[in-house]
């Protein structure tokens, strides 16, 4: 038997071993491969997203233009609405005054369509009844700095832009047949003296519509006159008034120069068939007598006033969406109004109203365009709208023409002299605007 002593001793050399090699250099260890790095456990990788189809809006727009442009503003809602799946637009027509009370009444009831395509004189009520949107709340300044300052300014009312236009002009110019008139007169003396030796037969050498104020407007800029001032308050009872009521009257009883009764279907009428030498007209005009006289069409400023030494100014617009106000409060409606009208002004939009209509541009770039430049009658139309002037879009201008067109039918019919009808002119612009602060 192995005594017990011998296992204690034992176990003492074996602990002292232990401790002995533990205090060593520690023992090269013949290399080992590196364990594999523990790979951190991956994410769980989410599906990929299903593509969200976008809300499905719908906007509306009022305008008054004629049969032939409707069916153009057709074509174009239609390529937009093929771009732009989600959206649909409908188009609704009415005319020009039915348009305005229209809109005035639904937008009060709560019941307004999110755009209209106006003229820029429609800025001043629509602004003043809180019913639109400035342009500024919906349109950035990059966008908006695209457009010709005059054509924006169009629609400045106390400060605001309040419309986008989408061709710039509205404007009226000389239109003549070129198979009567080799040149056009460059002042009022040509154009009597040319007019008189015209008219015999069934020709007339001029024609305009006689009645009608905005007919009126160039000639009273041309004697240095306007029908508001800078102010926007009627301006009447002055001698450049009187000055261009004379002038107008002159045409048809002193020179008869123009026809006895003539209306804007009459002028119209008369052109068409070649029996007009000369007229006075505007640029929407242009696209159906371009149709009907071909290169017989010529286009000209309205000749210089020889008693003044200055150009007739006639009135410059356009045509001008505007944005009901109510469009600010729903950002899906906002949204794609805002991508309407941006295409309806972009500039292959715009190309084609020049091409179809002959209508001039409103954005910058296309001012010098060849499509303008080589056309001899978009170049006089051009011409001509650089002799305008923004026609005021502040609400006291309904006045002024509420308040012209009597008086200026008395002077054509010659009942009433000149200078009378401009202090009538006067009076009742002042007293409708006077009704206008008490509404």
């Amino acid at each position: 038997m192995v005594p017990r002593r011998f296992y204690v001793v034992m176990a003492a050399l074996v602990l002292a071993g232990l401790l002995l090699s533990a205090c060593g250099p520690a023992a090269t260890p013949s290399p080992t491969a590196a364990p594999a790095p523990t790979q951190p456990p991956q994410p769980t990788q989410a599906p990929a997203p299903t593509p969200t189809a976008a809300p499905k809006v719908k906007i509306t727009f009022w305008e008054q233009e004629s049969e032939e442009v409707d069916a153009f503003l057709d074509e174009l809602v239609a390529d937009f609405m093929k771009a732009h799946p989600n959206i649909t637009v409908e188009r609704v027509h009415y005319g020009n005054e039915e348009l305005r009370d229209q809109f005035q009444a639904a937008s009060l009831a709560g019941a307004a369509p999110e755009l209209v395509r106006v003229p820029n004189d429609f800025a001043g009520p629509f602004s003043a009844l809180g019913i639109i949107a400035k342009a500024t709340d919906v349109f950035d300044k990059a966008f908006l700095d695209q457009f010709i300052p005059e054509a924006l300014n169009a629609t400045r009312v106390k400060g605001e832009i309040w419309g986008v236009p989408d061709n710039y002009g509205n404007h009226l110019m000389l239109l003549y047949n070129k198979d009567l008139v080799k040149e056009p007169p460059k002042d009022t003396d040509e154009l009597i003296k040319l007019a008189q030796e015209l008219t015999k037969g069934e020709v007339q050498g001029f024609a305009y519509n006689l009645n009608e104020p905005f007919w009126l407007a160039p000639w009273l800029g041309a004697f240095g006159a306007w029908p508001l001032d800078e102010n926007d308050k009627p301006s009447f009872d002055n001698e450049g008034t009187v000055g261009a009521l004379q002038f107008v009257q002159d045409l048809k009883f002193k020179h008869k120069v123009v026809p006895q009764e003539c209306d804007y279907n009459c002028a119209d009428t008369l052109f068409k068939e070649g029996k007009a030498a000369m007229i006075i007209n505007g640029d929407w005009s242009l696209g159906g007598y371009a149709q009907v006289l071909g290169d017989k069409l010529g286009v000209a400023p309205i000749p210089k006033v020889t008693a003044t030494g200055k150009y007739p100014t006639p009135m410059t617009g356009g045509k001008y969406w505007m944005v009901s106000k109510a469009v600010l409060n729903d950002p899906a409606k906002l949204e794609a109004v805002r991508t309407f009208v941006t295409y309806m002004t972009s500039a292959d939009v715009q190309k084609k109203w020049i091409e179809k209509f002959k209508r001039l541009p409103s954005l910058k770039a296309l001012k010098d365009d060849p499509a303008i430049q080589k056309d001899p009658i978009l170049k006089g139309s051009f011409e001509q709208l650089l002799l305008g002037k923004p026609m005021p879009a502040a609400p006291e201008m309904r006045c002024a023409w509420d308040a012209m067109r009597p008086n200026l039918e008395g002077v054509m019919a010659g009942t009433l002299k000149p200078a009378d009808a401009a202090k009538a002119m006067q009076q009742a612009a002042d007293q409708c605007v006077a009704e206008l602060g008490k509404k």
